[in-house]
């Protein structure tokens, strides 16, 4: 659903409501945290101790860039992960 739509089908009390539902009695699953997770207890016994990966660490953004330049960095810096500089 894209945000006009929801703004036609949902008032603002409405989305507080189920804003505070699920702060205080049940959480929307988050895809990633629960990969992250999983993923992280998988490789655990395999990592050196004190090493292994938390699960936020296969989270794709922690925060999102505030600016142009900030953008441009995270950019830079995956395609260098990705091999693409050479």
């Amino acid at each position: 659903m894209t945000v006009a739509e929801l703004e036609r089908r949902m008032s603002s009390q409405e989305l507080g409501e189920w804003i505070a539902y699920t702060r205080y009695f049940q959480a929307i699953p988050d895809p990633w945290a629960e990969t992250g997770l999983v993923v992280s207890a998988i490789l655990s016994p395999y990592c050196e101790k004190g090493t292994a990966p938390k699960a936020s660490d296969f989270n794709p953004i922690d925060s999102p860039p505030q600016h142009n330049d900030q953008a441009r960095e995270v950019l830079l810096d995956l395609r260098k992960q990705l091999g693409f500089d050479d």
